[in-house]
């Protein structure tokens, strides 16, 4: 696999996802922790569509930038910026005395792998498409 990756690729494609998700998940956090929205709230669902969006654009980018290995660098790239900011949030839990769901990281993890696939998928499919 170290031939198929391309860190410069993943890198970027990271950045990008965090750029759309950080924000959108701190709007979440916020609007769920200080009442201002229910816990089934319409916003939470967009917002969470926020986030697998911003997800599959940075595996657009990785993949545009790398298309020998779209895939491969879209999963990574979107998986990447999901593991960073998961640990960053389970370190403040953790410290601050909270629980973390564990269980759900795996599932999540996979999902951002899925949407920055599809991204992947889209920008390998337009580099393939006869112009």
């Amino acid at each position: 696999m170290g031939g198929l990756l391309h860190p410069r690729a993943v890198a970027v494609g990271a950045g990008v996802a965090l750029a759309i998700c950080v924000p959108a998940a701190l709007l979440a956090q916020v609007l769920d922790e200080s009442d201002t929205v229910d816990d089934n709230s319409s916003w939470l669902i967009v917002l969470f569509g926020v986030i697998l969006i911003g997800m599959g654009i940075g595996g657009y980018v990785a993949a545009n930038l790398r298309l020998d290995a779209p895939l491969t660098n879209s999963a990574v790239a979107a998986l990447a910026a999901y593991l960073l900011v998961q640990a960053i949030g389970a370190v403040r839990l953790l410290s601050a005395g909270d629980d973390v769901t564990w269980a759900a990281i795996p599932f999540f993890a996979l999902l951002s792998a899925s949407a920055g696939m599809a991204g992947g998928l889209l920008a390998d499919r337009r580099a393939r498409r006869p112009r």
